[in-house]
């Protein structure tokens, strides 16, 4: 029955007709057995096959109306097939000789009276005697059908929760999926907005510098020109007397010439002449030139012309915000360890002897953290054996995320105390260690090229404090300190 009719009467678990229906809070309606299955096969609270709605067993009400509405719609249906449909009587009896061949034993030629649920097969009288089916057990072929149809409303009831259950998790994950492209587009735009703030620190500061450079200039350049200046009215003074003098050679006629020779030649080579107290040199004509130079460009702009790059970075780490965060390091007090005054160096302490050459103390920051997200880097320079990481929870109980260099063994991650090697191609100068309290995770860099090292994850809700261990003495070629770096120039810390 396929009208829209018959589809008003079907249970949407089982999809077969209502039996012995019910309807929830939600209005929706189901048969009691494949319900009741349903809830069964929760592994949780129990929802509506059709809404989601949490549902319990008082919430199931029988429902006479539906029952009796399936009862005359499936009658109804049943006329409208039999007016629909007169087979003659002929084909009415083959159909009717084909069914009753269907239910033949192909062996006895018996009737199909019985279901052997030992082997889930449909017997005769005869082969229920047999030894075929010796000790098995037997139900008659509608009691068998019924408890079966039972169990398939049940297997349909637990599917139709694991599908409701796996249609919600694919919600869940699309909105997940959509959560995680919208972080990036956020992050997109919040990477994009610091940068340009650099950007503008930047050009900032490229102002500035050109402005003093525009000033430098402005200072030489006035020099220069006041010096040309000077050296241009001694040229075109000589080029006015080298004119004069050149015309005068000109003149054929000797009276006119020494006529003008004591108007005007003799006081003007007679002013060219050494003045009186001057020693004489090798020319009796006093130099214009000598007492002139010209002046040499000396443009500079100092550290800022050669270490320009390395201001600029001074001058924006200042603005950056957030910086690599500083850490104090407890003093335990060990005679092999020194613990530098500031709470920012710690190596082995120097040794006469031999003795306890394999001791590898260590210490933790006085400050711990179990909240945000944090940063340190931690100079680790050219030693060949040394420790950095985290600590979690009390002396009692300890958990630890650390990363070794083992001079004999290379890079070494313990989580722990399970050890597991890592392959390192660069060797660092300085780690860079992240703890993120919010995901638990624990994560180390190359802090020289920001390249990640290796990622790990924690359970412990304990605070953390930062761990750091110089490492083995190796007879004084590991007794350089692990250092804190800072990054507050404002302190003038380094």
């Amino acid at each position: 029955m396929h009208s829209p009719l018959s589809l008003e009467i079907k249970c949407s678990v089982c999809l077969s007709d209502f039996t012995d229906p019910v309807t929830l809070s939600c209005e929706h309606s189901f048969c009691r057995q494949c319900i009741t299955g349903h809830m069964q096969a929760s592994l949780g609270p129990s929802a509506c096959p059709e809404c989601q709605k949490p549902y319990n067993e008082k919430d199931l009400k029988a429902s006479r109306l539906l029952r009796n509405m399936t009862s005359t719609v499936r009658g109804h249906l049943a006329e409208q097939k039999s007016d629909r449909s007169t087979p003659q009587e002929g084909t009415q009896t083959l159909k009717l000789a084909d069914m009753e061949k269907m239910l033949m034993c192909s062996e006895h030629d018996e009737k199909l009276k019985l279901f052997c649920e030992t082997d889930q097969k449909l017997v005769c009288v005869i082969c229920r005697d047999g030894d075929k089916h010796k000790g098995h057990v037997f139900k008659p072929v509608k009691e068998a059908a019924e408890i079966n149809k039972g169990k398939l409303k049940t297997a349909l009831g637990f599917l139709a929760k694991e599908n409701g259950q796996l249609d919600y998790m694919i919600q869940q994950q699309t909105s997940e999926i959509t959560k995680t492209e919208d972080k990036s587009k956020t992050l997109s735009a919040q990477i994009s907005d610091h940068f340009e703030e650099l950007h503008q620190i930047l050009r900032q500061i490229e102002d500035e510098v050109k402005k003093l450079l525009e000033k430098e200039e402005k200072k030489v350049t006035e020099a220069l020109q006041t010096n040309q200046s000077v050296i241009n009215q001694r040229f075109m003074e000589n080029k006015e007397k080298e004119i004069i003098l050149q015309s005068a050679l000109e003149i054929d006629q000797p009276d006119h010439f020494l006529q003008w020779w004591n108007e005007k030649g003799f006081p003007m080579t007679n002013n060219m002449k050494q003045k009186a107290g001057v020693k004489p040199s090798n020319t009796q004509y006093m130099s214009r030139v000598k007492d002139l130079t010209v002046l040499p460009d000396s443009l500079f702009l100092g550290p800022h012309e050669t270490h320009l790059q390395f201001f600029v970075w001074k001058q924006m780490l200042g603005s950056i915000k957030p910086v690599p965060e500083s850490l104090t390091l407890k003093n335990p007090g060990e005679s092999y360890l020194k613990v530098s005054p500031g709470g920012t160096r710690i190596r082995q302490a120097d040794r006469a002897t031999g003795l306890y050459k394999d001791f590898n103390p260590g210490t933790v920051s006085v400050e711990n953290f179990q909240s945000g997200q944090h940063y340190w880097e931690v100079e680790v320079g050219e030693k060949p054996d040394w420790t950095v990481g985290i600590k979690m929870g009390t002396d009692k109980q300890r958990s630890d995320i650390l990363l070794h260099l083992k001079h004999h063994k290379g890079y070494v991650l313990s989580c722990d105390g399970k050890d597991s090697p890592l392959s390192i191609r660069d060797r660092p100068q300085k780690i860079g260690l992240y703890l993120d309290c919010e995901r638990k995770q624990v994560l180390f860099y190359n802090a020289d090229n920001m390249t990640r090292l290796v990622q790990k994850n924690y359970s412990s809700k304990q605070p953390c404090c930062v761990s750091l261990v110089p490492g083995v003495y190796l007879d004084g070629k590991n007794s350089d300190p692990l250092t804190v770096c800072s990054y507050e120039f404002n302190t003038g810390k380094r």
